[in-house]
């Protein structure tokens, strides 16, 4: 695998970081600080535009991982930390079912089944192509009606939500 491109920008207080190749440019940024995230611009992203408490509150919303943070002076914590996230669950995992994640709306209320095996041809669902794999569906309520990125490396460790592992995931 080649070097994974890393851009910064900071406002004093924390350190957005950006890894292009893993963002699945679902939108989610810009909808939630347009005054921020500039996609047609650049550099795209304008730190300065919102406090350090809205710019936290919109990274944690997104879907792929491609965007984080870190607090100025705590890098060495945060590269620790993203770390053991890579290294996290290298147990039993079910096979991939496509290097990168998809894009779903769900429905407030609406049961789903996530397939946590890879073998469903209705991929991110369950079709029930798991006996004797040792794997079972993650069911799960919606707890309101959204747009989100479903884990199709079947690696993350939120499932049934990308956490953005797909990325270091090697290409065999």
């Amino acid at each position: 695998m080649g070097k994974e491109e890393i851009i910064e920008y900071t406002n004093g207080e924390i350190t957005i970081v950006w890894k292009p190749g893993v963002c699945i440019h679902s939108g989610i940024c810009a909808r939630a600080l347009p005054k921020v995230y500039k996609p047609q611009e650049k550099p795209w992203i304008t730190i300065e535009n919102a406090s350090t408490e809205e710019l936290i509150a919109q990274l944690k919303t997104c879907p792929s991982g491609a965007l984080s943070y870190y607090r100025n002076g705590e890098k060495d914590k945060y590269l620790k930390a993203q770390e053991e996230k890579a290294n996290k669950g290298r147990g039993k995992k079910g096979r991939p079912a496509a290097k990168s994640p998809k894009m779903v709306d769900l429905e407030s209320g609406k049961t789903y089944a996530w397939c946590s095996c890879g073998k469903s041809s209705n991929q991110p669902w369950c079709d029930a192509s798991h006996p004797g794999s040792g794997f079972n569906p993650k069911i799960f309520m919606a707890a309101e009606s959204r747009t989100t990125a479903m884990c199709m490396c079947k690696q993350t460790s939120t499932p049934p939500f990308c956490d953005g592992t797909h990325v270091i995931l090697d290409d065999d």
